[in-house]
């Protein structure tokens, strides 16, 4: 068998990956630029750092929300899981300051977390302190299973 050996030029190779991964980048996460064409921040979507912990008893969950207040922040609890949402507003500055770097993220989020076992709505504890809210909901006991039900098969 005979191979034929194809010279490239190496920038070429990295031109393309560079362009593939920008636009897979693009594709996943939105817009990279985080300044307008005025240089001020852009609202965008936020996708905060999470951690998601399980004990024999609960769920514990901690989100890291920096920059966005209490009010702006909503948590909706459901049997199997929860859905967080969270906004990060821009605040305006005077005309007179001029931002010249900015890698604050503004804009709205929004996160579901599913959970294995169902959880006592009932009994939700968060708490809200230097930018991280903590959230421990408690498991529901496991309901005994009731015997299996035969099903007659008709003709």
């Amino acid at each position: 068998m005979k191979f034929s050996i194809i010279k490239r030029e190496p920038s070429y190779f990295f031109n393309n990956i560079h362009e593939d991964l920008t636009r897979f980048l693009k594709d996943t996460f939105g817009d990279l630029e985080f300044m307008d064409k005025g240089h001020l921040p852009t609202e965008m979507t936020f996708r905060p750092a999470i951690e998601v912990r399980e004990t024999p008893k609960d769920y514990n969950i901690k989100v890291e929300l920096a920059g966005v207040k209490k009010e702006d922040i909503d948590v909706d609890l459901y049997e199997n899981g929860i859905v967080l949402h969270a906004q990060s507003k821009y605040e305006k500055h005077d005309d007179k300051e001029n931002i010249h770097i900015s890698e604050f993220r503004y804009g709205k989020f929004s996160r579901t977390i599913p959970f294995e076992h169902p959880i006592n709505t009932e009994n939700a504890k968060s708490e809200f302190k230097h930018g991280v809210l903590k959230i421990t909901l408690e498991k529901k006991e496991p309901q005994k299973d009731e015997e299996a039900k035969k099903l007659k098969i008709e003709d």
